[in-house]
């Protein structure tokens, strides 16, 4: 039986750590505001993410949201919150679960 890094979609990919880099959240943000991405293709990147996937989903299952059901897909937390808010959200994330890109050696 295969195991995780061995299947080739990013659905199997294991979350990476909790802190999330910079750019990878920039990253984000242009997915959102891309016309040809899909929302399901946003929510599989959410996933790699676990703290960004907790706030989404904090969110989305708000008591201030009025969800009447739980919301555990990422996809379906940002259709549900819509991208403005989505890209608030990740906007405003705590500096503490973002992590800053390394600048890479000059040779």
């Amino acid at each position: 039986m295969a195991n995780a890094s061995e299947v080739g979609g990013s659905l199997f990919r294991k979350p990476r750590q909790t802190k999330i880099l910079r750019s990878e959240l920039k990253q984000l943000l242009e997915m959102l505001e891309m016309q040809d991405v899909s929302i399901s293709r946003f929510g599989q990147e959410v996933m790699r993410h676990p703290s960004v996937l907790k706030a989404l989903l904090r969110a989305a299952n708000s008591s201030l949201t009025g969800s009447a059901v739980e919301i555990t897909d990422p996809a379906h937390a940002t259709l549900f919150l819509g991208s403005r808010r989505v890209a608030f959200l990740l906007n405003t994330l705590p500096p503490e679960i973002i992590e800053e890109d390394c600048p890479e050696a000059t040779p």
